[in-house]
């Protein structure tokens, strides 16, 4: 028989270590929020061509590494600077679009938020909108959107690279 021995926080995940020993007291650690995805572990700096801009947008990039290539799932934070209605506006096999319409304190925003590291990934305020593109057409490999959605507001996607 197996016992519950600690809950260890890991990404906001808990993981349980187990002994074949009653343990003499039980441990637990709570979740605390340094260790939760409460905020995206990814900012992009917004560049303003023109208009009122935020300074920065951020998204949630989780990886999951195995021989060869890896899995992604990135989640786009919309929700400081967009509202409703998030919709998908363009889909492929490898690119997909979204647009929601800017909160009216950025409704005059023009510019773009991209990485040199993530270039897949990228921002674009125009026209009173913000677009989200994942655009796997670049690069060596296999790379495909495995699952493209709307969740809670929020634009994810699903994704394989592969060598």
């Amino acid at each position: 028989m197996k016992y519950l021995t600690r809950l260890i926080p890991f990404l906001g995940v808990l993981l349980v270590s187990c002994t074949s020993q009653p343990p003499s007291e039980p441990v637990a650690s709570p979740v605390s929020p340094s260790t939760t995805l409460d905020v995206p572990n990814v900012s992009f700096t917004v560049e303003a061509e023109g208009g009122n801009c935020p300074e920065a947008i951020g998204l949630w990039e989780l990886m999951l590494g195995f021989e060869g290539g890896a899995d992604h799932t990135v989640i786009a934070d919309f929700s400081p600077i967009a509202k409703l209605p998030v919709k998908i506006v363009q889909s492929q096999d490898r690119l997909v679009m979204y647009q929601a319409p800017l909160q009216e304190e950025y409704s005059s925003c023009t510019g773009i938020a991209q990485s040199e590291a993530l270039t897949m990934y990228a921002f674009r305020f125009r026209e009173g909108n913000l677009q989200f593109t994942v655009d796997l057409t670049q690069g060596q490999g296999y790379r495909n959107i495995r699952y493209a959605d709307i969740s809670a507001n929020r634009p994810y996607v699903h994704w394989r690279a592969a060598n």
